[in-house]
């Protein structure tokens, strides 16, 4: 596109005086209009010079600069006046208002016509259109074939980079960088990529509307040009080309929108390949989990290709959106899909700094992450999983304001013990939602316990279990399952007040009356080390009495 200054080097314009507004002489200009009204602001195109005898103002030249500040803020490229013929001379306020908006008067010199200027500037200017609508067309069909011939994105992008000469970046809808020119391959512009993604990324939802930004980088200004790559995705990706003032003839924005195009069907492309993947994945392990596959060859050779490896530890993560947000998003199938398409990307890097191989697919509303970690693996690793977990649920909230909880299962040293850890997460998962209700990371706990208290003839248990919890072993309304839930979690948690209080919700002057209410209820200490044992006892064996009660 052509600026102010390129059309000094026309025939009619190499003796044309700049009067005012030499600042401005990097505007757009898309087209030249001639005008002797004085309400022309009516008639002209954003971008245009107008040429003017200006006869509309030949009784007050003063009122030049009504007319200029209209146009100024349609906004044109400048005025081409020619003088002696209707106003010998243009008014200093006039000038001093021009220059104070760095916006552009030429004098045309007097020998021409406002015709002849008008037709040389328009070829001029038509002449470079057409170039630049021939190379855009151009490089449409070199992308074209490239996406043809399977060239990848990163190609791509490359290539873009190399035909612009300029650094080219995408990033996904989250602002995560997918692609780069070979220009962000030294040291510093390294930095300024990290830089701009994380500028963008800050806030993603702004520059949905942006078509140019720009940031400053270790004292460096670096404008940003911006241009949204659409999917099948209800966000688009970010196609960037930094320093778009150093693009040169004839690189044009229509010839970056035409690449865009290419680009936005090899990501269609992809996305295509990735659905059908994981569809794939999905069914397999929702048919091995459900105990469909139960021959050990069949599950090593069917897994093979989902990165099932055979001899290693096996463990189940289940993920879901809190309810409450959950509820509040189930109106909008395309949002979930969004939030469950990043939530796939997010599960896999999360792990990435744990040495294990990791599978994420998804069952009955669940994400579920399979980790296979090496035999020798010792048991730091469940403290590792949880501080990864909650870097986790702290980068969904920061980028997509989601709430999410987990359910972790136990190890397994056998492939076909996958669908045990499964349940064992689902069953945690669930437990943790009853007693915590968001943002939790429950571990399964091996029943083995309740499983020994089950060899007890159910009279003995049951009077064991009525004598222990007294009037509290069948909550008649919600005040009474309150206070058994708070017993429960109190001497979970070793009679931490404060612990108890934060996964309970409420405050800690809360569970102090509450455990003083059990305690007159009981007629005994729950802190007494027997009492609280048979209490813990008796808590354990509530699922079955007041299951029966129920």
């Amino acid at each position: 596109m052509k600026k102010v200054e390129d059309l000094f080097i026309v025939d009619v314009f190499q003796e044309a005086k700049i009067i005012a507004g030499h600042a401005g002489l990097k505007r757009k200009v898309e087209s030249i209009e001639i005008s002797e009204t004085p309400d022309a602001i009516n008639f002209l195109a954003k971008n245009s010079l107008l040429l003017t005898t200006g006869y509309a103002f030949k009784n007050d030249p003063h009122a030049l600069c009504n007319l200029i500040s209209q146009i100024n803020e349609l906004p044109c490229a400048g005025i081409a006046i020619k003088l002696k013929r209707f106003i010998d001379k243009i008014p200093q306020d006039v000038i001093e208002l021009a220059d104070s908006l760095e916006f552009p008067i030429i004098q045309i010199p007097e020998t021409l016509t406002l015709g002849a200027v008008a037709h040389q500037l328009l070829s001029f200017i038509w002449d470079n259109q057409i170039e630049e609508l021939f190379y855009a067309m151009h490089i449409h069909k070199e992308f074209t074939n490239m996406m043809i011939k399977g060239y990848s994105l990163n190609s791509l992008i490359e290539n873009l980079g190399s035909l612009l000469k300029c650094p080219v970046l995408l990033l996904d809808p989250i602002g995560d960088v997918t692609s780069f020119s070979h220009h962000f391959r030294t040291g510093n512009m390294k930095i300024v990529m990290k830089n701009v993604q994380e500028h963008i990324k800050r806030d993603i939802e702004t520059y949905l509307e942006k078509n140019q930004l720009t940031i400053d980088i270790q004292n460096t200004d670096i404008s940003i040009k911006m241009f949204r790559v659409k999917t099948m995705r209800p966000y688009p990706y970010f196609l960037l080309i930094l320093d778009p003032e150093k693009l040169s003839y004839p690189s044009s924005q229509l010839a970056i929108e035409q690449a865009s195009t290419v680009i936005s069907f090899t990501l269609l492309k992809n996305e295509a390949i990735r659905e059908n993947s994981r569809l794939l994945e999905n069914n397999f392990f929702a048919s091995l989990v459900d105990g469909k596959i139960s021959n050990k060859q069949e599950i090593i050779h069917r897994g093979k290709q989902h990165g099932l490896i055979d001899n290693m530890k096996y463990v189940c993560i289940v993920c879901k959106i809190d309810d409450d947000k959950q509820n509040a998003l189930q109106k909008s199938a395309d949002i979930m899909n969004r939030l469950y398409d990043y939530l796939y990307k997010f599960l896999h890097k999360s792990f990435l700094k744990i040495d294990t191989n990791n599978i994420v697919f998804m069952k009955d509303g669940y994400f579920v992450i399979l980790m296979q970690a090496p035999l020798n693996i010792n048991d730091s690793i469940k403290s590792i999983i949880e501080e990864r977990l909650k870097e986790f649920q702290n980068e969904a909230y920061s980028n997509l304001k989601i709430s999410l909880s987990f359910g972790v299962g136990n190890f397994s040293n056998d492939l076909t013990y996958i669908h045990l850890t499964y349940e064992e997460a689902v069953e945690a998962w669930t437990n943790g939602a009853e007693l915590f209700q968001n943002k939790f990371i429950n571990f399964y706990e091996t029943k083995q316990l309740i499983e020994l208290i089950r060899l007890i003839p159910e009279k003995d248990l049951k009077k064991f279990y009525e004598n222990t919890l007294r009037s509290l072993s069948y909550p008649k309304n919600k005040d009474e399952k309150d206070l058994v839930n708070t017993l429960l979690v109190y001497l979970d948690n070793n009679c931490e007040l404060a612990i108890t209080s934060r996964k309970l919700f409420v405050h800690r002057n809360t569970v102090k009356y509450r455990i003083a209410k059990c305690e007159d209820m009981l007629n005994y200490s729950v802190h007494d080390s027997k009492n609280s044992l048979h209490l813990r006892i008796a808590l354990l064996m509530s699922s079955i009495f007041r299951g029966n009660s129920d």
